[in-house]
């Protein structure tokens, strides 16, 4: 299952900006940090997931994208 977990504040990066990489970068850490807190199944998730809307995660266990919906409010793709 593939899920996109959104930035904080429903902010989205419509270019490659250096600035902005940074911030996406730590925003990711902060996301995955997260994940692999609460989740208990194999996930995975790299640099080339890293969205201009949010950050691409793929989950292996129902349970966990529930945890992460209830947190982030996300939708499955």
């Amino acid at each position: 299952m593939i899920v996109v977990i959104p930035y904080p504040n429903g902010k989205k990066y419509v270019t490659d900006k250096p600035e902005h990489l940074a911030e996406r970068e730590e925003q990711r850490k902060q996301i995955l940090d997260y994940v692999s807190m609460v989740c208990s199944g194999p996930w995975q998730s790299d640099s080339g997931d890293l969205l201009w809307e949010g950050v691409r995660i793929r989950l292996g266990c129902e349970k966990d994208y529930f945890m992460l919906q209830l947190k982030y409010g996300i939708k499955e793709f």
